[in-house]
């Protein structure tokens, strides 16, 4: 599952994929039962800074982010397929809404402001030649 974190030493926002393990304890009095847990290890497997973590999110949601995507369908995907906390998932999908130049009128659904075909949300890429007498160049904006 994924945490945030502030770094210490540069203070931006990092993201620590930890890995927790407990022990479940029952507890039975009568008809009732109560639960107890102990934690028996916490791990730290990687640590991305956000904008890595959003670029690798993206890439997977490729195919299903599309205009008009409710905000709680990102939720549940970002914490079932990308073990995201739940008090970490409003932060990216802010990340991804501008990364994506999208917008949320209704705080329920987002929209591409610019929307390509159905389905994609590809970042368009405006290619210019550029000629001189020696050389030819190819821009990228």
């Amino acid at each position: 599952m994924f945490v945030k974190t502030r770094c210490p030493v540069c203070g931006n926002e990092i993201y620590h994929d930890i890995s927790l393990s407990a022990l479940e304890h029952l507890q039975f009095e009568g008809e009732k039962q109560a639960c107890r847990y102990v934690i028996e290890n916490i791990e730290v497997k990687d640590s991305l800074p956000e904008e890595e973590l959003v670029g690798n999110i993206l890439q997977g949601l490729q195919k299903i982010i599309h205009d008009g995507i409710e905000i709680e369908v990102l939720i549940k995907i970002l914490q079932e397929n990308y073990g995201v906390t739940e008090t970490c998932c409003m932060d990216l999908i802010e990340r991804i809404r501008l990364d994506l130049d999208m917008y949320c009128p209704d705080r329920k659904r987002l929209y591409f402001a610019e929307p390509e075909e159905p389905g994609s949300y590809a970042k368009k890429t405006a290619f210019y030649l550029a000629f001189d007498s020696f050389s030819a160049y190819l821009i990228c904006i």
